[in-house]
């Protein structure tokens, strides 16, 4: 398929009209058409000649272990399929995943199916569109959430053995992605990555998921580490080793 963009001005029509509209995200029928024509946008719609292959994505359940599996899994098939195609500057620009949100078929099946709550409704806001902000790109929007999980864990260097190991890391948790995605400095791979180490060799050596112990370290000690020095000068090596030390100091064996 080839990427999409929604204008400027049909996403700013449609995030406006998200309530009114609320009902149709959850009908069968397509209606986007419809809607921008009543709306008197023709244009609002921008094709590119990116192409990716299509996805089929992963749902085995709602439990916690299946969302994780299934997250990761998800990941490493969208990653996979756009590897190359987009740089973070064009994947931080939220017209594109809301458009793709809105505008596949097989996007939105999956959208539905992931996100909805136990009352059978989805928060429309969060999943379906994007913003600028960064947790929102990361965390919240349920494509571009995956394209950043990738892009920020996947290692070039491991490519012949398993560049995945750190993003089967960042999903070990729900919480392991969100307490780093929260972060000021989730967007920087060097220290994603030095992070991820750290808590990859204590969940080995412990036998301990650590969460706590992650949160911690990232949400008060490397914050603060990071005010009074300059995270971005330091190697993946060095926060590995910053955040390995403080966690061990945290965490207990799992018995």
């Amino acid at each position: 398929m080839n990427l999409v963009y929604f204008t400027q001005d049909a996403y700013k029509s449609l995030k406006r009209d998200v309530e009114t509209n609320k009902n149709k995200y959850y009908e069968d029928r397509q209606w986007l058409s419809e809607y921008f024509e009543s709306n008197n946008i023709k244009d609002y719609i921008r094709n590119t000649e990116v192409t990716v292959n299509n996805i089929l994505f992963e749902y085995s359940g709602d439990d916690t272990e299946s969302n994780n599996n299934d997250d990761l899994q998800n990941t490493i098939t969208l990653y996979g399929a756009f590897k190359g195609k987009l740089t973070p500057s064009e994947a931080a620009d939220p017209c594109l995943w809301t458009a793709l949100s809105h505008t596949q078929g097989d996007y939105r099946n999956y959208i539905l199916t992931r996100w909805r709550r136990g009352d059978g409704t989805i928060s429309l806001e969060q999943r379906f569109f994007a913003t600028e902000a960064r947790a929102n790109l990361l965390y919240f929007n349920a494509i571009s959430r995956l394209w950043w999980s990738g892009y920020l864990t996947f290692e070039e260097s491991k490519a012949k053995t398993n560049p995945w190991e750190l993003t089967r890391t960042l999903f070990s948790a729900q919480q392991v992605q969100k307490d780093l995605f929260d972060q000021p400095y989730s967007k920087n791979r060097t220290v994603v990555k030095g992070l991820l180490r750290a808590l990859k060799r204590i969940q080995e050596e412990t036998g301990n998921a650590a969460t706590s112990a992650f949160r911690k370290c990232t949400n008060s000690y490397i914050n603060h580490y990071g005010a009074v020095s300059i995270l971005d000068v330091l190697a993946a090596s060095e926060i590995e080793e910053l955040a390995y030390e403080y966690m061990k100091s945290q965490v207990k064996v799992a018995t």
